[in-house]
């Protein structure tokens, strides 16, 4: 995938990220700003995703870790694990807020 269609894929994930997060209708907030997609849970805990055009990776930093993710039909870690996944667990975890992955 050449750059602009990568720009064009992390477009359109953190839109779809931005669409599940309002569906749910949470105390979440979550603001995209130069690149960079950050959730902001209950009690000042950060998630901040953020592009790297050169390494085609999607990263998310957490309180829990950070992960990279490329895109290979799905953005999967090197182990396989899924973003939108890790996501719904981790604001689970972290803000007992239960989002429903199957409307992502």
């Amino acid at each position: 995938m050449n750059e602009q269609q990568f720009q064009d894929q992390v477009d359109a994930l953190f839109l779809q990220i931005e669409q599940w997060l309002e569906q749910a209708d949470t105390v979440l907030d979550f603001e995209t700003a130069q690149g960079i997609l950050t959730i902001t849970l209950p009690q000042a805990s950060q998630l901040i995703l953020s592009r790297q055009p050169s390494l085609q990776e999607v990263w998310l930093a957490t309180p829990v870790g950070a992960y990279h993710f490329s895109y290979r039909q799905k953005w999967l870690t090197k182990k396989g694990e899924e973003l939108i996944s890790l996501l719904q667990e981790i604001i689970q975890q972290k803000a007992n807020i239960i989002l429903d992955p199957n409307t992502f």
